[in-house]
């Protein structure tokens, strides 16, 4: 499978650990991480998306998203790489 510059950092990156949505982006290098994401569902990964519990500049509660491969996910962009 054929993955973009973006696509292949982000896979890169998310083989190691888990990624906060907004770190995704930096990693990356685009603005749209969720996007990003979407591409590499549409290739086929399940890239799970948990909701953890962060708290704002303001100290409010919120719950960003944080995404990761599955097993299935990390044996599939092994054999892509």
């Amino acid at each position: 499978m054929k993955l973009s510059p973006r696509e292949k950092r982000a896979a890169l990156a998310l083989l190691n650990n888990p990624i906060m949505r907004e770190n995704l982006d930096n990693i990356a290098g685009c603005s749209n991480g969720p996007e990003l994401v979407a591409g590499l569902r549409r290739k086929g990964l399940a890239v799970p998306c948990d909701r953890v519990e962060r708290f704002d500049k303001d100290g409010n509660t919120c719950y960003p998203g944080q995404y990761s491969f599955t097993a299935e996910d990390k044996q599939i962009v092994r054999n892509w790489l």
